[in-house]
């Protein structure tokens, strides 16, 4: 990311929700989330609401303007009925989870699987890691699109979020780091900084890296009880303090005019 963020335009006045179904909606929407109703908080799961239908969102505008659209991740925008669902809303194709959450290996929250590849559970994934699996699937749509058609793929990994998990090969180097959430947290932001990695060769394998944007941003500012740090930020994930909305975030592409600023 690093690397990336350097060539391209470094986003450091740059502002989100504080937790993340807000942030999520406005990204999709273009709405402040006091206009979506998604103001108050998160959606747990057996509230029965999501980002309202009438709103048309961004695969939606972008499928009229010819893209295929595919998202893979995190939702957490509705799953009350289907019509709330990524489907529904403009993609061609979903891959990951529901809820907010869960446990990266079984996929589970609340002893209930939420992993869904389109509409049905995937059942044969326990202990297989979710970043690996949501690489591996963005992967799998970037080679396989035809590059006569614009592409947008929305992934929104879980990581890095609770549950502090991750390969321990990914937290060895940072031995030094005596805190252990933090130290786990230092892997799960490795990990997926490899992910994005490995989804940009693809990107270039499939010829379409020239011609793409990429934009990386967070959702909310970090949660000090789960391994984040926003020094010198005051406030954390769920204030209004900058600590808590005041995001990470940069733009790569061929098509800037303007690069390796901030």
């Amino acid at each position: 990311m690093d690397k990336l963020a350097s060539e391209g335009v470094i986003l450091d006045n740059y502002y989100v929700q504080p937790i993340c179904c807000p942030s999520r909606g406005a990204l999709l929407s273009g709405m402040y989330p006091i206009h979506t109703g998604l103001q108050n908080g998160v959606i747990g799961p057996t509230e029965p609401y999501g980002l309202p239908l009438n709103i048309t969102i961004l695969p939606q505008k972008l499928k009229e303007a010819g893209y295929s659209t595919h998202m893979i991740g995190k939702w957490h925008l509705g799953f009350c009925s289907w019509s709330y669902t990524p489907l529904y809303r403009g993609f061609d194709s979903f891959y990951g989870i529901y809820l907010g959450a869960g446990d990266h290996y079984t996929h589970e929250l609340g002893g209930i699987l939420d992993l869904h590849d389109d509409g049905t559970p995937v059942e044969d994934k326990n202990g297989v890691y979710s970043t690996y699996l949501y690489a591996e699937q963005a992967q799998s749509v970037i080679l396989s699109h035809n590059a006569s058609t614009p592409l947008f793929l929305y992934l929104p990994f879980q990581s890095v979020h609770s549950p502090l998990q991750v390969p321990t090969e990914y937290t060895e180097k940072y031995e030094n780091i005596t805190d252990d959430d933090r130290r786990i947290y230092a892997g799960l932001v490795e990990n997926v900084d490899e992910a994005i990695g490995n989804i940009t060769e693809a990107m270039k394998t499939a010829g379409l890296w020239d011609n793409t944007l990429l934009i990386v941003t967070t959702d909310n500012g970090g949660a000090p009880d789960d391994g984040g740090y926003n020094w010198p930020l005051r406030g954390e994930k769920g204030s209004l303090w900058e600590g808590g909305v005041r995001g990470v975030a940069f733009v790569h592409g061929n098509m800037l005019q303007r690069t390796g600023v901030t």
